[in-house]
């Protein structure tokens, strides 16, 4: 076991264009709602192709946790407070900015349906419609310190196909019918584990197998571009034959890691263009800030921003527009004291004259 854990840029880069794609999604819905509760074609596509990004940051949840596990071993306090002041304490900070601000602003009360709803909802993320990751990924912790005694690569495989077994059979059967009451309102949630471990034991899975799949990556990345178009195809004619899909159906059991191998051999390439290589840095350090701030920026674009903003055409200005103002806020944010307790970033690591990122286990991959 080695003490060092390595810098992985490519892990890096994958969680910024993870964090874009949910961005992506956020805005076309809110064109959805401009226009009358309608796509176009153009808007369905974004909002649909980009719905990889979620369980991409499921699959970069685990595989942080269990690379620095591979890595450098598990001490148990350690993980626990690290989780608390990291992620626990940011999302009981923005479960209640959330609620205040529909309460206040769009004129929710988050208590109408009784307390003990109200607490099943704020548990799972339910403040705001982007928080139920965040309870998804404190639920990836509840089985993280079980799976992370799984050392041996072998292993690792059969755990995968157990994960995918268990993932489908949650994600095609209601499950909820087959209870009543709290049990069903829990089990019906959007946060709730099976329906997603698939996406976190790939994680595991490509921590324990890095090195080769790295490689493999790197060797055929233009077989794996191709195959990477043909699963954005067959994306696309699953989404026009079936409507919309969620971002956890069962095509993205192969679809992710093809993509995670695919992005995974182009970095390089990317990150010898120095626009791209600063701008995936900065939108990575930066991917839980744009998560909890951004549904909070497009409801005040959305109130404040001229009608013609909303114009199909205007969708890359208007997207560029909402997540300068994420990032304008993000920095505000972190200016105040002890914001650190309020927005997780992570600082830029210089090595040599280039600044890096270090992946590291108190960081959280968020997504919707």
């Amino acid at each position: 076991m080695s003490n060092k854990c390595e810098h992985i840029y490519e892990i890096h880069y994958i969680r910024a264009i993870a964090s874009l794609m949910v961005l992506l999604v956020h805005v076309s819905a809110a064109y959805f709602y401009q226009h009358g509760k309608q796509y176009n074609d153009y808007t369905f596509f974004i909002n649909q192709i980009s719905r990889f990004g979620t369980p991409m940051f499921a699959m970069i949840s685990g595989f942080l946790l269990f690379y620095q596990t591979r890595k450098k071993g598990f001490k148990l306090n350690k993980f626990v407070s690290s989780r608390f002041t990291k992620i626990g304490i940011p999302f009981l900070i923005w479960s209640i900015f959330y609620l205040l601000f529909s309460y206040f602003a769009l004129k929710i009360n988050p208590m109408k349906d009784g307390s003990n709803l109200f607490l099943v909802n704020f548990l799972s993320g339910n403040a705001f419609h982007h928080l139920y990751f965040i309870a998804l990924v404190f639920q990836f912790y509840l089985i993280f310190p079980l799976l992370q005694l799984i050392r041996s690569k072998i292993v690792w495989p059969l755990i995968l196909i157990l994960a995918a077994i268990i993932n489908w059979y949650f994600v095609k059967v209601d499950v909820s019918a087959f209870f009543e009451g709290m049990p069903a309102l829990v089990i019906s949630q959007r946060a709730f584990l099976p329906e997603w471990i698939f996406f976190f034991v790939f994680g595991g899975f490509l921590a324990y197998y890095w090195e080769p799949l790295q490689s493999f990556s790197k060797k055929f990345k233009f077989s794996l571009s191709l195959v990477a178009v043909m699963v954005v195809i067959l994306a696309v004619m699953e989404y026009r034959s079936v409507g919309s899909i969620p971002s956890n159906r069962v095509t993205n059991f192969i679809n992710i890691p093809i993509l995670t191998l695919f992005m995974a051999g182009i970095m390089d390439s990317l990150k010898k263009i120095n626009i791209f290589d600063k701008f995936l840095k900065e939108i990575g350090s930066l991917s839980m800030a744009i998560y909890l701030i951004h549904p909070f920026v497009i409801n005040i674009f959305d109130r404040f921003a001229p009608q013609i903003f909303w114009k199909t055409s205007l969708f890359p200005i208007t997207f560029g527009i909402i997540l300068l103002g994420t990032i304008i806020f993000t920095k505000l944010i972190q200016r105040l004291p002890f914001s650190s307790y309020i927005l997780t970033v992570p600082k830029l690591k210089v090595s040599g004259s280039n600044k890096q990122i270090q992946p590291r286990v108190n960081e959280v991959s968020v997504a919707k």
